[in-house]
């Protein structure tokens, strides 16, 4: 596999950093049908490639982990805010002009996290590499996006903004590139382990973005057609993949 795909890994990010910083609330109706599309696409593939990947044979520890990393995203959320699947609400808790660090460190970690499985394909040039690479790409515009809109309700500079984004989108290809480095001393098996572990943490977020995201538990036309397409393109690239 090349190392171009890595750098379509930032993309992501400071595209929905660029849009924060540019745009205003009237796109908050768009952005709600694109985090159902990408919520929908993470947990297609998450069930379609990652756990069929991961579960090969019947192995009860992979499913603790699962667990233990659909428990270790709450626990980033406490400091994330939800940020990470769409919540643009936390202003009223944040000081004006003061970096919330809380914030940015658990956002990072939870992209820092989300690379280490992608180096791990990339080693193996297993072909869930790129269903995995587009479904980051995807997760992480809402994310930035909510992100940047946040700070700039806390009136930070957009200098300082452009430099949290910066940060931010250099996360998920150092955990894949630091992953890749350290390759050839990493037990396989460790990292399947891991990825049992992000596993849940996709689990956790995708469901999150699907349903506490939807008025009074409620799917519009709109949403439905963004999941549809979401679950629709992750079968695809599935299947294309691994045909």
């Amino acid at each position: 596999m090349s190392y171009f795909w890595f750098l379509l890994l930032p993309f992501g990010p400071l595209l929905g950093g660029f849009l924060a910083i540019k745009s205003s609330k009237k796109y908050q109706a768009q952005l709600n049908w694109f985090l159902a599309f990408a919520g929908a696409y993470l947990l297609g593939i998450t069930l379609l490639n990652l756990i069929p990947e991961v579960f090969q044979s019947f192995d009860p520890y992979k499913g603790l982990l699962v667990l233990g990393g659909f428990f270790f995203q709450i626990f980033l959320e406490r400091y994330s805010e939800g940020i990470e699947h769409g919540h643009m609400h936390v202003h009223h808790k944040l000081k004006s002009n003061i970096i919330p660090i809380g914030i940015v460190v658990s956002m990072s970690l939870h992209s820092f996290t989300e690379g280490i499985p992608l180096g791990a394909l990339w080693i193996e040039d297993n072909t869930s590499y790129y269903s995995l690479l587009f479904g980051i790409i995807l997760h992480e515009i809402p994310a930035a996006f909510a992100l940047i809109s946040i700070l700039k309700g806390i009136q930070l500079q957009t200098t300082t903004l452009r430099k949290i984004i910066f940060v931010y989108g250099s996360m998920s290809i150092i955990g894949a590139s630091l992953c890749i480095y350290l390759g050839n001393s990493i037990n396989k098996e460790f990292l399947n382990y891991f990825m049992a572990f992000v596993i849940g943490t996709f689990l956790h977020i995708s469901t999150t973005i699907l349903f506490e995201n939807s008025e009074q538990h409620h799917f519009s036309k709109q949403k439905v057609t963004a999941v549809l397409i979401g679950i629709g393109l992750a079968a695809l690239i599935s299947i294309g993949f691994h045909s």
